[in-house]
């Protein structure tokens, strides 16, 4: 048969019994739509966390406290640490001076300490708490994170270091005195309290983009000493991390050696000086951007072939129900089949007959289901936080199932029909 015969024959089967035709079809439809939406959210996830590391800049390299860590176990955030981290931190604000030193390749840096904490509104009718992230960072930290502020008051700036000042993220100032505060009401007016340590507003922070991990407008911003103080760590000259921005992104790796050059060599004679006999280890890591990316490379890999495994799952469950329809087809048209045999074809004619409608099915199925995934999908990453996207090789996983999943389940069904006798199926009916 040729392939126009094969469609019109197959096109006819389905119209002879529309409604189980339909329930057939309506199965794939969702299994095919689940794999599209599925591989959606998991190619969202990704360019989401690949923006979130682009934002920071190509030309951004991290400097760590602790030993080298797998690229599998690094986090892509800044760390959010506890008093004990802050004061055991290997790191100090002797190496950010060592690291902008190196005029040739590095053009900032800055020391900051971040922590996960309460605050609570001070001076208000009804006081209220919210958990944010708090950040201390040095006189350039404005300038290296890239920090900006919608509102501040006059004549302060981050840069000038002012005790007992802050400024707030967005959703910090929505949250702690209502939807409809002003940026003029809040700042200069009112304080919140970190821990035992009142702040007075100074700044609002501009609005960024949220992410699925991380909500940059839920975040507060001190100088370090405060940060120091807060986190019970005031005695100390400590940081948790280094940002530096290189001079070209070009030149990232030039500035990682010396970096850790530079750093190494500075840690490497405090210990000779205190310790002659101590045995040195290295007690930091840079991170690039290359770094951070390649963080995430090994988890979202295992998260991919995860979703696309569920959205598989239940592709090969509606795949079951056409298998079920294509047998009771075969049950069904036995004299055609002896028919068809006593005419003179050929097994592997009606091996493909049986199987082309099976796989025709499907990609009706999949005709529907691509699309249907693609609109939820676009309203999923439109009015949700979760991230949607829809890849064009994902559209390809999912015609491609869809047809794996046609042959498979027609094979045994087309089998069964070529099994037929001939005598036996002229009498059936």
């Amino acid at each position: 048969m040729s392939f126009g015969e094969l469609l019109r024959t197959a096109l006819h089967s389905l119209r002879i019994n529309p409604i189980r035709s339909a329930l057939a079809i309506m199965g794939v439809v969702f299994g095919v739509a689940a794999v599209v939406v599925l591989i959606s959210m998991g190619q969202g996830v990704r360019s989401q966390i690949s923006d979130q590391i682009r934002s920071m800049g190509s030309d951004l390299l991290i400097v760590k406290s602790g030993r080298e860590e797998a690229a599998e176990d690094r986090d892509i955030r800044p760390a959010a640490g506890t008093a004990q981290q802050v004061s055991t931190s290997n790191l100090t604000e002797g190496d950010v001076s060592r690291v902008l030193k190196i005029k040739e390749y590095i053009k900032g840096a800055t020391g900051t300490i971040e922590q996960l904490n309460k605050v609570e509104s001070v001076g208000v009718e009804n006081p209220k708490a919210l958990n944010v992230k708090v950040v201390g960072g040095d006189s350039n930290f404005q300038e290296v994170r890239k920090l900006s502020f919608q509102y501040t008051a006059a004549d302060w700036t981050f840069s000038k270091q002012v005790p007992r000042t802050c400024a707030i993220g967005y959703v910090v100032k929505k949250s702690l005195f209502g939807e409809n505060a002003k940026n003029s009401d809040v700042v200069d007016k009112k304080k919140i309290k970190i821990g035992t340590i009142e702040f007075t507003i100074k700044a609002i922070a501009s609005k960024r983009e949220r992410s699925l991990f991380v909500d940059p407008n839920r975040e507060i911003y001190i100088s370090l000493q405060d940060a120091r103080e807060v986190f019970g760590a005031e005695n100390t000259d400590k940081v948790l991390e280094i940002y530096t921005k290189a001079k070209e992104a070009s030149g990232v790796n030039k500035a990682k050696a010396e970096i850790t050059e530079a750093i190494d060599a500075g840690h490497r004679k405090e210990l000779q000086t205190s310790d002659p006999n101590a045995k040195y280890e290295m007690d930091f890591y840079v991170a690039t951007q290359e770094d951070l990316m390649s963080s995430y490379n090994k988890i979202l890999s295992i998260l991919n072939a995860l979703v696309i495994g569920v959205a598989l799952v239940a592709l090969i469950e509606s795949g079951i129900g056409v298998s079920n329809i294509m047998y009771i087809a075969v049950k069904e048209r036995t004299r055609e089949i002896g028919v068809r045999l006593a005419q003179g074809a050929s097994s592997r004619a009606i091996l493909t007959q049986f199987l082309f409608e099976s796989v025709t099915l499907c990609l009706v199925g999949a005709a529907i289901g691509i699309p249907l995934g693609w609109i939820v999908s676009s309203v999923i990453n439109s009015f949700t936080v979760l991230p949607a996207q829809t890849p064009l090789w994902g559209v390809f996983v999912a015609f491609i199932a869809a047809t794996i999943v046609g042959v498979a389940a027609g094979v045994y069904p087309a089998w069964k029909a070529t099994k037929a006798d001939i005598a036996v199926v002229l009498r059936a009916e």
